[in-house]
């Protein structure tokens, strides 16, 4: 469908747009695909963020209800700049050192108009929390945590 439709440059023009709204994802600087007969396949290169880790490693150690209001209120500004995440989960995202959120992946990610795909995307890292919890029982992630990422999240 042509060089303006390539999955890479789609992804890097969305992530040069979130960082001049100011969210924190990281820095895309090199783009590319490559034909082959009537498929292709193609690359994108990001500056690699330091110090940042992810909630599926975070979650386990002990946390605690700052952390999910810190995950809630960052998934916020996010979705109130009418960010699509297409795979959010508790690999994408990451904590940073100065205890904010990051988020990685946006292959597939667009800027929507505000709508229920909001909660369908925050269902979307709910359930993979609670995979994560099925596959370890030790995690610590609980209702009570999810309750509070949603208060943070609401602005309660």
């Amino acid at each position: 469908r042509g060089e303006a439709h390539v999955r890479s440059f789609a992804e890097w023009r969305l992530l040069a747009r979130l960082r001049e709204l100011g969210l924190p994802v990281p820095r895309p600087c090199a783009a590319r695909y490559r034909r082959h007969g009537a498929c292709y396949s193609a690359d994108l290169l990001t500056v690699r963020m330091p110090d940042i880790e992810p909630l599926s490693s975070r979650i386990a150690r002990a946390t605690d209800p700052a952390l999910w209001r810190t995950v809630g209120r960052g998934l916020r500004r996010f979705h109130d700049a009418g960010v699509y995440h297409a795979d959010l989960n508790a690999y994408n995202v990451q904590l940073d050192a100065e205890g904010g959120i990051v988020l990685l992946d946006f292959d597939r990610g667009e800027i929507r108009t505000p709508g229920a795909w909001q909660h369908a995307n925050l269902a979307r890292l709910e359930r993979s929390l609670y995979k994560l919890k099925g596959l370890d029982p030790a995690l610590e992630f609980t209702r009570a945590d999810w309750a509070s990422l949603l208060a943070a999240y609401e602005g309660r």
